[in-house]
């Protein structure tokens, strides 16, 4: 009897141990996710006119954004593309060059900020000045001067061999371009 009673309460702490553990990995996992977005949210708040002038914003998609920003404190607006890759979400900087200025994509240097993101589930949507929360986002095909701000939703696996995700949405007010 009291064999049977420790195989039952060794089962029941493994099966415990085991949920503690996917629990702080979608935990942590969401930080992860909260954290990249933390950073985007700085990036697309002060979003600016190109160095050549161009709008803020240069195109907008469910799988990419790409805007000018000063993201460096160098003084000079960046061209930053944030994009879903074929599982991740990623960052593409293109520095403008030269007199006149310019911003040579070719030179785009990209970086995995999230890794084994459901893309099926991950999107930007784009809200225009009136919107609310409850509202529909802009159709398709966006005037990009109608954007006023974005959702961002990333949901990604919490690891590479669990069937888990986590998500994590955001959503940007684009600064700059309040009340244009």
């Amino acid at each position: 009897m009291s064999v049977a009673i420790i195989f039952v309460v060794s089962q029941f702490a493994g099966t415990i141990s085991g949920l503690e553990n996917l629990i702080n990995q979608q935990l942590t996992a969401q930080q992860d996710l909260a954290q990249v977005l933390q950073v985007m949210t700085t990036e697309v708040r002060s979003a600016a006119p190109s160095e050549i002038g161009a709008y803020p914003i240069a195109a907008a998609s469910s799988s990419s954004f790409i805007f000018y920003s000063d993201i460096d404190r160098d003084g000079l607006n960046d061209r930053v593309r944030y994009f879903f890759g074929t599982s991740t979400l990623e960052r593409g900087i293109v520095k403008p060059t030269g007199t006149p200025v310019v911003y040579t994509t070719s030179t785009e240097v990209v970086v995995p900020l999230v890794m084994a993101v459901d893309i099926a589930s991950s999107s930007f949507y784009y809200f225009g000045e009136s919107a609310t929360s409850t509202d529909a986002p802009l159709a398709d095909p966006i005037t990009l001067s109608d954007i006023r701000f974005i959702k961002v939703l990333v949901t990604a696996s919490v690891d590479a061999s669990s069937t888990q995700t986590a998500s994590y949405s955001q959503t940007i007010t684009l600064r700059n371009l309040r009340g244009n």
